[in-house]
């Protein structure tokens, strides 16, 4: 869609909830290519667990996704932070999940060969522990998945 040259650019909408208070990262759920934690805190001995992710599309897709792998049995190994959210749910500890953005990186790039929010989200993990807790260390030697839509059989 064209729009006038005098006319300034609308700014995007960074959160689309109906109760903006109740957004799960401060208004930001629709920001796209972050890094994201969660913190998971257990209401009996008030420990906290935590987990780095990122994500390339909108990060309401993304909490979705949890969210749906916390109350689905069929997705509670999906990721460390369901399996660990499971377990509470199984042993009937009560807990409280706060979430928020840590950084905006850009996915693959074609031109550099690299992609920024696969390497921060590395980053945290190994050089920020306490950050990422439930996180497993063979999450690094994964390659980056933003880099097959780039592939020329895609084309």
């Amino acid at each position: 869609m064209k729009t006038k040259r005098n006319e300034p650019d609308k700014p995007q909408k960074s959160c689309n909830c109906r109760i903006k208070e109740e957004c799960p990262v401060g208004g930001k759920c629709l920001e796209s290519s972050i890094i994201y934690q969660a913190t998971v805190t257990r209401q009996d001995n008030n420990k906290e667990e935590t987990y780095i992710g990122l994500c390339e599309g909108q990060f309401k897709t993304r909490f979705n996704n949890h969210k749906t792998s916390f109350r689905n049995p069929n997705y509670k190994n999906a990721t460390k932070l369901s399996t660990y959210i499971w377990s509470l749910i199984e042993a009937n500890i009560p807990y409280s999940l706060k979430w928020k953005v840590i950084t905006k990186s850009n996915s693959y790039s074609n031109s550099s060969k690299s992609c920024s929010l696969c390497l921060n989200e590395k980053f945290f993990i190994i050089f920020k522990p306490r950050m990422a807790s439930l996180n497993h260390r063979n999450e690094l030697a994964s390659s980056c998945r933003h880099r097959r839509k780039h592939l020329l059989c895609n084309t």
